[in-house]
């Protein structure tokens, strides 16, 4: 920093920029996710490779690169973070065993030709992982209320909710008086059976 002013400085108000100074540190950047990119591209490659050379193999082990020739210095651990997110979101299971190694698996994946046949047999939706996501209703319904109130489509009485049936506890009960039989026919059959 100096203190004097030099006859060649201009006087004209300019603003800086900010964005312009980021603009090495986003250079840099991208082609850190360049490297990544690749690498994610080699452990696909790879694990398309395996599965069709090894139809029983649901895993591969894939140890991330320190260094790539002919390309710039980049952070291991951040690379490794950037891979095992990206895995998952695809629908592998990814462990990380120290210092650089990952071990890739998609076993636990039903393939969707095994969820269709399980849907058409069983009428159970699957989703990718195995999960029971929805299956028939066992509630029991009235074979009869389709007949009588709606004449209609049937189509419209399926999407209906079926009406769930209350219960009372037996501890709740209260009797009324009114029995399904008439008490006077109750005492003649009780007169009948005693032999009085």
């Amino acid at each position: 920093m100096s203190f004097f002013l030099y006859h060649d400085e201009e006087d004209i108000n300019q603003k800086l920029n900010i964005d312009d100074l980021f603009e090495k540190q986003q250079q840099h950047d991208l082609k850190q996710l360049s490297i990544y990119n690749k690498l994610l591209n080699r452990i696909h490659k790879r694990i398309k490779h395996i599965s069709r050379a090894m139809k029983r193999e649901t895993h591969i082990f894939y140890n991330v690169p320190e260094y790539i020739f002919g390309e710039s210095v980049y952070d291991n651990k951040d690379c490794t973070g950037y891979l095992v997110a990206n895995l998952e979101k695809n629908g592998f299971q990814v462990r990380y065993i120290h210092p650089n190694t990952l071990f890739i698996s998609w076993k636990h994946w039903v393939p969707s030709y095994v969820r269709n046949e399980i849907k058409k047999k069983t009428g159970v939706v699957m989703d990718e992982k195995g999960n029971i996501i929805s299956q028939k209703d066992n509630v029991e319904q009235d074979m009869n209320s389709g007949l009588f109130a709606n004449q209609g489509d049937i189509e419209e009485d399926d999407s209906k909710e079926s009406p769930k049936k209350e219960f009372n506890d037996i501890s709740e009960y209260k009797p009324t008086g009114k029995l399904v039989y008439n008490p006077e026919i109750l005492e003649k059959i009780e007169r009948r059976v005693s032999f009085k």
